[in-house]
């Protein structure tokens, strides 16, 4: 049977396709970023030295100013102080970060990138920019990168943009598509 699942990989073409038992690194969590909280490590991860999984998408929500991106600072401190060598994009879409609150979070301002976005479509091009770049670096010197997105509610369509331009009060319909595309 593991000659012909071999053969099903070989015939898909899928680059990240593994019998399970040789490795399925895509899934794996081999690492995680601790959140600056043994409670919620432990709720996300098991293990209240765990964390957030460190190749997975993770989401915060809850209500406007309830400290998400005061939660979210200090999970990029402490990424960037586990990861000497790592860096941070952080997507922005609120206008509400600013040095001095890095500063003054003691994050390394010289190893963090803001990037103001505005729609949903402008971050998608981004993140996927930044993501090409960071796969065409050769894997020994590829360090390890936390990219943030704060606020995806926040975020228009550019239909949005569009027709609030032109005066319409419609409503978009393909913002959930939109946002799955994203993702």
């Amino acid at each position: 049977m593991n000659d012909f699942l071999k053969d099903v990989i070989k015939e898909t073409g899928n680059e990240y396709a593994a019998v399970v038992s040789e490795g399925v690194e895509a899934g794996d969590v081999s690492n995680f970023i601790d959140t600056g909280s043994y409670i919620f490590n432990g709720l996300i991860s098991g293990s209240m030295y765990g964390g957030l999984p460190q190749n997975k998408i993770t989401a915060l929500a809850g209500e406007s100013a309830t400290g998400k991106t005061f939660f979210l600072m200090g999970m990029v401190k402490n990424f960037l102080d586990q990861n000497p060598n790592a860096g941070v994009v952080y997507f922005e879409s609120e206008s509400a970060i600013t040095k001095q609150m890095v500063v003054d979070r003691g994050i390394d301002a010289d190893r963090m990138v803001i990037l103001p976005v505005t729609t949903v479509q402008e971050f998608r091009h981004q993140a996927l920019k930044v993501l090409d770049r960071y796969m065409q670096q050769d894997v020994d010197i590829r360090r390890p990168l936390f990219i943030c997105l704060d606020s995806l509610g926040m975020l228009s369509t550019t239909k949005e943009v569009e027709d609030t331009e032109a005066g319409k009060e419609t409503r978009d319909m393909t913002r959930a598509q939109i946002l799955k595309a994203a993702y």
